[in-house]
């Protein structure tokens, strides 16, 4: 009988009960609500130090998904430096503040340096295992390419074959005007799963940029800037601007001003004693030139910009994306000093010269 006995207590210290992460959170639950641990203990069929371990890591289990299939979640490597980027990301959410990837990796290595933690390093893997474990998605907060003749582009690169072959890539330019919504923070953001994607309001205030720059990506022209402000507030005092500025009523490109524009290049152009190529889409505002000694303007073929015009096969939008980056990482600098955020028309053309000096020249080449 006793041996008997031995073996049926053996078995039964051999025989472990593999609780999902679901059951793991119905005990947590009625641990929190009251009921007596040792109750609990029985109600689930668990050992009491079992039930121990469990609430042991209740943070750890109350914040991964219910919905998840794994009976068990491996632990991350560095927690103090995810509970203290996850707390940070619902204080941003709170504060309707859109967070990217390139953000909350660069936010990690702070509290990674912040709290002592060495050989950490905030990686793509690393982010997906923190997104996973705690519920993270990547939403829409509530470039498009017109259908182009392909014939008409073929056509007109054996066109540009002529047009370019008397001049050096270093002086073979383009130019292009392209919308900015100055104040306007991201429309994509991570946000909790079960969250109402919703963020601040976006300000419509718009302005314009035109950008130039030749072939091999050696030479990128000062940004012309188009408000609507006379004189805005912010200007007050301030003599020299990393960019040119102009402004009407709506912050267009107006046939006067690119006009302007079009004069100030030729005369830099005399100076140099350098006669370039400059190609345009063919917008009303572009329509209507000067006469030019320095300049020989070419225009591409109507409708076919999304496909010919060198500026907007990636060049433009990399230089929002820096925008907005340089944007969002002051505003987070604002936010964690608890300073106010003040953004004005001189503060976007401060950051719009950054961006646009900061596209490398390999990107203007591709």
């Amino acid at each position: 009988m006793t041996r008997r006995r031995a073996k049926h207590r053996m078995a039964s210290k051999r025989t472990n009960k593999t609780l999902s992460l679901s059951q793991k959170q119905n005990i947590i639950e009625a641990v929190d609500n009251g009921t007596k641990k040792i109750d609990v203990a029985k109600q689930f069929e668990i050992a009491p130090s079992t039930l121990t371990s469990i609430l042991k890591k209740r943070d750890f289990i109350l914040q991964s998904s219910p919905s998840s299939k794994a009976k068990r979640q491996k632990l991350p490597k560095f927690p103090d430096v995810e509970k203290a980027l996850v707390l940070w990301f619902r204080q941003c959410r709170e504060s309707n503040l859109e967070v990217s990837g390139p953000l909350l990796m660069e936010k990690a290595n702070f509290f990674a340096k912040k709290l002592n933690v060495n050989n950490f390093k905030a990686s793509n893997g690393w982010l997906d295992k923190v997104k996973k474990r705690n519920n993270i998605t990547y939403k829409k907060i509530c470039g498009k390419s017109a259908a182009v003749d392909e014939n008409v582009c073929l056509e007109w690169k054996e066109k540009l074959k002529d047009l370019i072959k008397y001049y050096d890539a270093n002086d073979i330019f383009n130019a292009d005007e392209t919308g900015l919504f100055y104040k306007c923070l991201p429309d994509h953001t991570f946000c909790f799963k079960d969250e109402k994607c919703h963020g601040g309001k976006h300000s419509k205030e718009r302005v314009t940029l035109l950008f130039a720059a030749n072939m091999d990506g050696t030479e990128k022209l000062k940004p012309l800037l188009i408000g609507k402000s006379a004189k805005s507030r912010c200007f007050k005092n301030i003599r020299t601007f990393p960019a040119e500025y102009r402004y009407n009523k709506k912050a267009w490109m107006t046939t006067e001003i690119f006009n302007e524009w079009l004069q100030m290049l030729d005369n830099s152009m005399k100076s140099q004693n350098r006669k370039i190529v400059l190609f345009v889409d063919n917008c009303t505002a572009h329509n209507r030139y000067p006469d030019l000694s320095y300049i020989k303007v070419e225009f591409l073929s109507p409708n076919t910009s999304s496909v010919l015009q060198p500026l907007d096969k990636g060049i433009i939008k990399n230089f929002k994306t820096l925008y907005r980056k340089d944007m969002v990482t002051n505003l987070v600098s604002c936010i964690d000093g608890k300073r106010e955020f003040v953004f004005t028309l001189q503060t976007s053309m401060l950051m719009a010269y950054k961006a646009w000096m900061n596209i490398s020249q390999s990107c203007i080449q591709n």
